[in-house]
Formats: structure tokens, C-alpha cells, sequence
């Protein structure tokens, strides 16, 4: 077992080749610095307020943190302690993509989407946070460096198909105005058991939001695929004339792809966004080849952590799609999707970010930072890893209180 030390002096060696061997004759043979000998020791989950956190340990002692999708907290903990954790103790964390393969096809058959990368989510962010703390560098860097190191965040406000009410949500919306916030989004949360409602409570927010921000913020809604495609385009065109809607989000069901082309290609003056339940490289490629949408909105704890989420990208931009990311987590998911739109040639405008009040404040104190938020703007995180940092026995504690 290496210390810390003796890691620490190997890893600098990575990527560094003696001067000597640049001058070298053809014949002599290049040295090839050796991957750093570091082991994982440990992974652990935690089940606290409002979040599932994962820490993995190395013995080169030091720690990396990782979120998973928050639905399911006793499912995804179970997920992580008895079929994950066997397939990286032991293992080098800068193995991180191999890792990955592993805990998704060793688990395939238990399903490909949904449980299974939401809980993979939390070990491949930490072994990303792992990796950048050994290496004293952040995680944008490990992805290739950075295109841009803040990006504007827009507001999201659920009304859970009206059961908020239209002064509620307006309410919340001028929360984020009043925060410097240039856009809003208005989550009706229709679903597909609840298709096509009557009455629809969707026009009464939208005129009332509209009315309270003014002309000038941007305005989305998000169907949370609660229309046919019939519905969807009358829906939008209305949305898009009367209170200039231009973002519309998960119009129809993702599970009909043939539907969502059709009102993409109907409501050509707005940008039709979907991909929050894509949790695979694949479901996101024919998200984009059948559905044809503006923007794809993949969520990283939810597609399996930063390795899927970099294989997204770079999808995407085979197919010119810019991604929107869904974030709906103000810690952990936040910083982990900031690295990955920092280091993405193409992204939208904005990323989602949660209305905070007093939903997240025991989540919160489990951090000693946050994200810089600075009127509407979200700062990638300075310092190496995700830039968090995590009170670990403020998590231990916190866990055995829930």
C-alpha cells in the first residue's frame, strides 16, 4: 500500500518525460510513466435530507463524493451496497470508464434505465471527484479542459398540475427575477396518466407569470409529457402567440418518439426540449435520430454520472444538438453538470437550477462551500475534483439521524 506521499511523487511523473529522452536516438525506447498505484478501499452511501450521497475512499487517503438520483433513497442505497461497491473496491479509480461498464453491464439485466445509472451516478461522480483530488486538478480539466467557466441558470417552478397555486408559483418566479434570473420555467408536471387534461391548468400560470415578469424574461413551460401530439401543437402554438413561450419542454410521452418528431417539426418557432428521461447513450441517440428535438436535457445523476454524461455530448454534437442539462439538485448535481457544460463545445443558453428556499437548507449545512450563484449566473467551481467540499462527518451524522 502506498502513502500519500509516495503516490503523490508518482503522480507527478505522469505525463512528464525526461528531457534526456527527447533527445534520444530513434532506436532508444521512450520511457512510459507508469499509471499511479492507487487503490479504492472503500465505498460507502448515505441516505440524508433530500439527497443520496455517495463517498468512495482510496487508500492514498483521500475521498471523493458522488450524488444519485434522488427517487428511491433505500432502492438506490441497496443498489450501491450490494451489487456496485463489489465491482470498484480494489480497483484503480482512474479506471473510471471501464469502472462504469462494468457496474452497468454486470447489472444490465436488473434494467437498463432508471434504478440502475441513478445509483451508478453517485460512484462514477465520486471516483471523478477522487480522481481530481489525486490529481490536484478539477474535473473540467480530466474532460479536457474548459470552453467556459460560468453559465446562465434559469428558475424551475413546479405547480404539480395545479395543485400550487397560480399566486404560489407566480410568487416563486419573481423570486428568481428579483435574483437576477433571466429565465423561468414553469413545471406543470402533467405526466402521462394525466394526459391531455381538461380544464388545463397550463394557460392560467402562463398568463399570470407572464404578466408579473414582463416581456423581457425568458418564459418556458415544461409538460412533463402530459399530451398527444395533436394537443402538444395546439398547446405550443397558443403558449408561443399569446405569452411568447419559447421553450417547450417534454411535450409529449418519451416513449413515442414518432409524436415528438411531429410537434418539433410543427412548432417550428419555439425549441422543443426533452432527454430528462434518457438515462443512456443510446436512449439519447434515438431521442435525437427519431425524435429530432431542439435541445436534449440529460441529468447526471440520473444517466449514470460525468462518464455517460461525456459520451452524451459527444453524441450530440455529431448531430449539431445542444444540451440544456436537467438539474433539479443545488449541490453535487449542480457542480458535477457544470464541469461537464464547461468542457462541451455545444450547449444551450442555460442549465436548471432549483428554487432553494427552505427545502435544501439541512443539505445544505452538509457542505463547508456551494456553487457561486451571482445574479442568474452559475460559477464553475474553483479547487480540484468538483470543487465541493463535503463535511464528511456531518453526512455520517446526518444519515444515522434519517
Amino acid at each position: 500500500m502506498n502513502s500519500r506521499r509516495t503516490f503523490l511523487r508518482s503522480a507527478a511523473l505522469v505525463g512528464a518525460v525526461p528531457l534526456a529522452s527527447t533527445v534520444a536516438p530513434r532506436t532508444a525506447a521512450a520511457a512510459v510513466p507508469a499509471k499511479p498505484d492507487v487503490k479504492i478501499t472503500a465505498v460507502n452511501s448515505y441516505v440524508v435530507d433530500r439527497a443520496i450521497l455517495v463517498e468512495v475512499t482510496s487508500d492514498a487517503g483521500i475521498s471523493g463524493w458522488g450524488e444519485c438520483a434522488f427517487d428511491g433513497g433505500a432502492l438506490m442505497k441497496t443498489f450501491v451496497d450490494d451489487r456496485l461497491k463489489k465491482e470498484v473496491v480494489g480497483k484503480n479509480p482512474f479506471d473510471v470508464r471501464r469502472l462504469w461498464d462494468t457496474m452497468f453491464f454486470e447489472n444490465h439485466d436488473l434494467g437498463p434505465s432508471g434504478a440502475l445509472p441513478n445509483a451508478i451516478a453517485g460512484l462514477d461522480i465520486a471516483l471523478w471527484d477522487l480522481k481530481g483530488r489525486l490529481l490536484g486538478q478539477p474535473i473540467c480539466n480530466l474532460l479536457g479542459g474548459k470552453y467556459r467557466d460560468k453559465i446562465e441558470a434559469y428558475g424551475s417552478v413546479p405547480i404539480r398540475r395545479g395543485r400550487v397555486s397560480v399566486d404560489d408559483c407566480v410568487r416563486s418566479c419573481m423570486k428568481f427575477v428579483e435574483q437576477g434570473f433571466k429565465a423561468v420555467k414553469v413545471r406543470i408536471q402533467i405526466r402521462e396518466h394525466f394526459m391531455n387534461p381538461d380544464p388545463d391548468p397550463t394557460f392560467a400560470y402562463a398568463a399570470a407569470v407572464r404578466k408579473a415578469i414582463g416581456p423581457d424574461i425568458v418564459l418556458m413551460i415544461d409538460a412533463n409529457n402530459g399530451y398527444s401530439a395533436q394537443r402538444a401543437i395546439a398547446t405550443g402554438r397558443k403558449l408561443f402567440e399569446r405569452y411568447n413561450v419559447t421553450y417547450f419542454e417534454d411535450p409529449v410521452s418519451d416513449q413515442n418518439l414518432v409524436e415528438m418528431r411531429d410537434v418539433t417539426a410543427a412548432l417550428h418557432d419555439q425549441d422543443i426540449v426533452a432527454g430528462e428521461k434518457c438515462y443512456t447513450r443510446w436512449q439519447i441517440k434515438d431521442l435525437i435520430v427519431q425524435g429530432n428535438v431542439d435541445i436534449i436535457n440529460p441529468d447526471v445523476v440520473k444517466v449514470g454520472g460525468i462518464t455517460e454524461m461525456d459520451r452524451m455530448a459527444t453524441l450530440s454534437s455529431c448531430f449539431q444538438k445542444p444540451i440544456q442539462m436537467h438539474n433539479t439538485r443545488p449541490t453535487i448535481s449542480t457542480a458535477a453538470s457544470l464541469h461537464c457544460m464547461a468542457s462541451t463545445p455545444l450547449v444551450a443558453r442555460f442549465i436548471e437550477f432549483p428554487e432553494l428556499g427552505s427545502t435544501f437548507d439541512a443539505l445544505m449545512r452538509l457542505f463547508h462551500n456551494r456553487v457561486k450563484l451571482e445574479k442568474g449566473v452559475l460559477h464553475l467551481p474553483e479547487g480540484p475534483g468538483l470543487g465541493l467540499e463535503i463535511d464528511g462527518a456531518a453526512v455520517r451524522a446526518a444519515a444515522a439521524r434519517s
